[in-house]
């Protein structure tokens, strides 16, 4: 990989755990997080689906008690296929109630609280446990819980998953992150092949293993899974990620196509919404192409939209970042001002500068 493309490693934001729905059949994967929330096969809008129109069916109450909480487990999968997560808790909430030791029903909870509950969640997995010491996907969700907390023990917890259901996908996905963290890439990429061997379509893992690619050298390969994520659908990430790399090879045109895709025509007024990073720095990233390519003008449009959603500490950060890359004496005030637009054009100009300005949340 060239110094341009492991330069511009900062600007890229990695969204979060979740992403666009890979096989719609598995949304919602066996362990780890929750890998996509979708609306399913409901088609109608958003308001009738907020009043439960197309909530699936209640239990029957006349059921014996433990058939009636697997039930719940069914229909709380359901709800949550439809993006009903308080609805699929509650059910999974009474599940638990009627049937304390249902591993499925623990287990589903314990996912659906990650990352917002890790203190719920580990309780649940650690019941589940505690009833099936053997259940794969409990040890491999544990191993996802305990990631930046004993990544040591994680790991055992992924690998001893993987003895127990070789092809886990998302076992393999979740060995392959605490692989990479512990500076076995190579390990993590042989662990992401094989899932992706196991199931082409899963998102996470194919962006995982671009990520894991473009920070090892292998602009290409990273490119060719950003390719496949995106030939499946939209993906903003996936997006700027590909953008970043083929700025990187000097493909300014593509990258502006990719960029453009998102953001509209450059030149373009953008009014403002809410502060999203992840936006403000495709518009970052625009603007440093635009200022290399002569564009100077549709790029002080870019700037103007970069304050606009990200406001003073977008403003901030940007000075913050030019202090410590040659422009010493820039005011650290949050404020727009001809002495920082000076300094972001000079910066842009010098590619090795410009690749490292990113708006982090």
């Amino acid at each position: 990989m060239t110094s341009r493309i492991r330069s511009a490693i900062p600007l890229i934001l990695i969204a979060g755990l979740l992403g666009t729905p890979s096989l719609a059949e598995d949304m919602l994967g066996t362990a780890g997080p929750i890998r996509s929330f979708g609306f399913g096969t409901c088609k109608l809008p958003y308001p009738a689906r907020a009043r439960g129109e197309c909530d699936p069916p209640e239990v029957s109450a006349t059921l014996p008690a433990d058939v009636r909480s697997q039930q719940r487990v069914v229909r709380a999968r359901q709800l949550t296929e439809i993006a009903r997560l308080p609805q699929a808790i509650a059910e999974l909430d009474t599940a638990i109630t009627e049937q304390p030791g249902n591993v499925p029903a623990l287990l589903l909870r314990a996912r659906l609280r990650i990352p917002a509950q890790l203190t719920e969640a580990t309780r649940d997995v650690k019941a589940a446990l505690q009833a099936a010491p053997e259940n794969a996907d409990a040890l491999a969700t544990m191993a996802f819980i305990l990631i930046g907390q004993d990544d040591q023990a994680a790991l055992q917890l992924a690998t001893d998953a993987l003895v127990r259901n070789p092809p886990s996908v998302d076992a393999l996905w979740i060995r392959a992150i605490l692989a990479n963290r512990s500076g076995r890439p190579e390990q993590s990429e042989a662990d992401l092949d094989r899932a992706i061997a196991i199931e082409p379509d899963d998102r996470r893992s194919r962006m995982t293993r671009a990520e894991i690619r473009l920070q090892t050298g292998k602009a290409a390969g990273a490119k060719e899974d950003l390719d496949a994520i995106l030939a499946a659908g939209s993906d903003l990430q996936a997006l700027q990620m590909r953008a970043t790399i083929l700025a990187g090879l000097g493909d300014d045109s593509a990258a502006l196509a990719d960029l453009n895709k998102v953001l509209g025509p450059p030149g373009q007024r953008v009014l403002p919404g809410p502060a999203r990073p992840d936006l403000v720095n495709m518009f970052v990233q625009r603007a440093l192409i635009l200022t290399r390519t002569g564009r100077e003008p549709d790029a002080r449009q870019d700037l103007e939209t970069i304050v606009a959603l990200g406001g003073n500490r977008a403003i901030l950060q940007m000075q913050v970042y030019l202090g410590g890359h040659g422009f010493p004496d820039l005011a650290l005030n949050g404020k727009r001002s001809d002495q920082l637009d000076d300094a972001l054009r000079a910066c842009f100009i010098n590619s090795a500068c410009g690749r490292g300005i990113a708006i982090r949340g």
